[in-house]
């Protein structure tokens, strides 16, 4: 499906002419709606898991696991909750924007939900630009909202066309008074120069990695941190931005740090293989793969099996990998080496998963960090944010809310 520029602006004026109609019904209203069409879009899912599967590239446990968790986020209460924040902490804005345009990333597919969700919520029409990769959810998600309620319905629409394509971009974001881009810093700042008088909020390329601190690695709670962060690892095929590509661990040696990768790989990603297999390697990623852990076979520090790899890499000589579960374990003495590492990342970063025992200096490094905006969470939930959960150093609702206009008065 490819829509033109007509067709693209015909939607947006749609869509805009539902914002009276969808901030007379009031917030309590909107989130019973979103809720509603969560479970019935949840039960949807479940039922085109194979048409998911062939959409996404990704198999259908791991579409089933990715759908129920994004899904079961959206629930009445924590709705209200983010609502009420929202509102609490943009006590001087003058109200909701009156439309955001939305250009949504093919890597993860349920990213659409809270990109979409969030706005409504709010009193905010959306149009979504949906990726040329992934048409499938979001159209669903567009379905389930229409079924539940004519009103939150008619406020959102979907559109899809070739990136790059100025007419249709130009036509996107014309109407909106904020215009949010997921994807690379390339679709960024292309989309930054069709904006025009429309505020942008980006969210380009991002990279994310995991902290474990030394008692997080032994008898006592390894095991714990092998199944999280083996989830972490291996949710969305490791394609999104929240997947770890690093696991920095405090391991006095090479030799400790080499046994909890082996660990690792032989009690938590075997068995994850199993459980969530991974969907089929793309020729391009599969050339990457090939260098990516060459390199590490050839320094003797790969860990290989059937579908993933592990290398042992010192702080000092990280790379990054091309996903598709390929991660480096980083050995370090300490949190301050390990941040050492992480700080030259800068706003790339978007989430450190942390173990529990770690998780309260990691976020109090990262708010004493100038270069960093990134949030902390639990190894184990990096891959399933709450509903709140900030976005590149912003809650979740930036932008959504216009700020109140200042007058000087006049003597």
């Amino acid at each position: 499906m490819t829509d033109d520029a007509a067709t693209i602006r015909v939607r947006a004026t749609t869509v805009l002419n539902e914002v009276h109609a969808l901030r007379a019904a009031s917030t309590e209203e909107r989130a019973g709606w979103l809720a509603e069409a969560a479970v019935a879009l949840k039960r949807h899912a479940r039922e085109a898991g194979p048409e998911l599967s062939d959409a996404t590239g990704l198999t259908a446990p791991m579409v089933d696991w990715a759908s129920r968790t994004t899904l079961d986020t959206i629930r009445q209460n924590t709705l209200l909750t983010l609502a009420r924040k929202a509102n609490l902490e943009s006590g001087q804005s003058s109200g909701p924007i009156t439309m955001l345009a939305v250009v949504l990333a093919g890597n993860v597919f349920t990213a659409s939900v809270r990109s979409i969700v969030v706005p409504l919520l709010l009193g905010v029409p959306v149009l979504v630009k949906a990726s040329s990769k992934e048409i499938t959810f979001p159209t669903m998600l567009r379905d389930a909202l229409r079924r539940t309620n004519a009103t939150l319905g008619a406020a959102i629409d979907i559109v899809a066309f070739p990136g790059g394509d100025a007419a249709c971009e130009t036509a996107l974001v014309e109407r909106a008074e904020a215009v949010s881009v997921y994807g690379s810093d390339e679709t960024v700042a292309a989309m930054s120069s069709r904006v025009g008088h429309a505020s942008l909020i980006p969210h380009g390329h991002g990279v994310s990695v995991a902290y474990c601190g030394a008692a997080a690695l032994g008898d006592a709670r390894g095991s714990d941190t092998i199944a999280n962060l083996s989830l972490d690892i291996c949710a969305y095929d490791q394609r999104g931005c929240l997947s770890p590509q690093l696991v920095f661990i405090e391991a006095a040696t090479e030799r400790s740090a080499r046994d909890f990768a082996l660990r690792l790989a032989e009690e938590g990603l075997d068995p994850m293989s199993q459980t969530l297999p991974r969907g089929p390697l793309p020729a391009s990623v599969g050339a990457e793969q090939t260098q990516w852990r060459g390199v590490a076979e050839v320094e003797g520090t790969l860990i290989r099996g059937k579908s993933y790899g592990l290398a042992i890499r010192s702080a000092q000589a990280v790379r990054w990998s091309p996903g598709y579960r390929n991660v480096s374990i980083v050995p370090v003495r300490t949190i301050d080496e390990a941040f050492g590492a992480i700080e030259p990342i800068g706003a790339t970063l978007k989430c450190v998963g942390a173990d529990l025992a770690s998780i309260s200096e990691v976020r109090a490094r990262l708010r004493e960090s100038r270069a960093l905006s990134a949030y902390a969470c639990n190894v184990g939930s990096m891959q399933t944010p709450v509903l709140g959960a900030p976005a590149d150093g912003f809650p979740i609702w930036h932008g959504l809310l216009r700020p109140r206009e200042t007058t000087t008065r006049r003597r």
